[in-house]
């Protein structure tokens, strides 16, 4: 299948280009005004790093969910039947170990994500791929800030030096895992979201407001070109704080709409967002470092 090129395909470019020079418009004016800039760029306090056990819980949820179900990651990743206990060990030990030691539960989060690509199935691994390895290398550099076990058995690798890098991480990751699910299933494969709307068609919301001309194949334009869009702001952290109000609502929208089963694989990237929320900008102020990632009593 191929894409629309009419008017209205036009249109839909269009908008995504305006919300990517929204980005920068609100960049520029959040620079110099100090109440806008605490809002876009100031880091949240955050005490007990509340926001990362939120994330931790939030992804142990999802793999409780994939145990429960008999699924890899998600419903939509395809396993051989005869490597699928591969699959139900590695999640398991994710959650057995995520209790004792965030650094060997990173670790373990990377294997899973190299399974995902190389041992199970590329075609479907490559739309967690990212998302993951971000998760796996963000639970390392955040392991001896948070974990007294991490701490006293790998204090000594100087990992809490660069501690602070962990939300930006997770900020590239969460991108990169956007802009390739918006090539591999929207823009390069629009077939794959034409067949998926056409046996959920409540998704195609635009028909139901009486806008026949929006096909499924407009459909999936619209959400490849604004996933994409969404995923180069969040690379570039120009106004992360704006990028991810704007993502959250569509986020929100769709699991209100699709019910549990799409929420429950949408879990990690709520929590990544709670992250990135506190967070803020690490680029506007050098201090903003000590208080974010404080060492936590847990």
């Amino acid at each position: 299948m191929s894409l629309p090129t009419d008017w209205l395909a036009v249109l839909l470019v269009s908008g995504a280009l305006v919300f990517m020079a929204s980005v920068f418009v609100v960049a520029r004016i959040a620079a110099q005004s100090d109440a806008l800039s605490r809002f876009v760029f100031s880091p949240l306090k955050s005490k007990h790093h509340m926001e990362w056990y939120l994330l931790f819980l939030l992804v142990n949820l999802v793999f409780v969910h994939n145990l429960l179900e008999g699924e890899f990651l998600g419903p939509h990743f395809f396993v051989m039947p005869d490597a699928m206990m591969i699959g139900v060990v590695l999640q398991a030990m994710v959650l057995i170990l995520s209790v004792v030691s965030l650094l060997v539960t990173g670790v373990l989060l990377l294997v899973v994500a190299l399974c995902g690509v190389i041992v199970f199935s590329f075609e479907s691994g490559i739309d967690y791929f990212f998302e993951i390895v971000a998760l796996g290398l963000a639970y390392i550099l955040v392991s001896t800030r948070i974990n007294t076990l991490d701490r006293s058995a790998f204090a000594r690798f100087g990992i809490e030096r660069v501690a602070h890098l962990a939300p930006s991480v997770l900020r590239i990751g969460l991108g990169l895992q956007l802009v390739v699910l918006a090539i591999h299933n929207k823009l390069y494969e629009p077939a794959a979201t034409y067949f998926f709307l056409s046996e959920h068609p409540y998704y195609n919301f635009p028909q139901y407001l009486g806008w026949t001309e929006f096909t499924h194949l407009h459909f999936a334009l619209a959400a490849g070109v604004f996933e994409a869009a969404f995923g180069i702001m969040l690379m570039l952290g120009l106004a992360t704080r704006y990028v991810l109000l704007v993502v959250s609502f569509f986020f929100v929208s769709t699991g209100i709409i699709s019910g549990l089963e799409e929420v429950m694989g949408h879990l990690p990237i709520f929590g990544v967002i709670a992250v990135l929320f506190v967070a803020g900008d690490r680029r506007s102020s050098d201090t903003q470092q000590g208080p974010l990632l404080a060492p936590s009593p847990a």
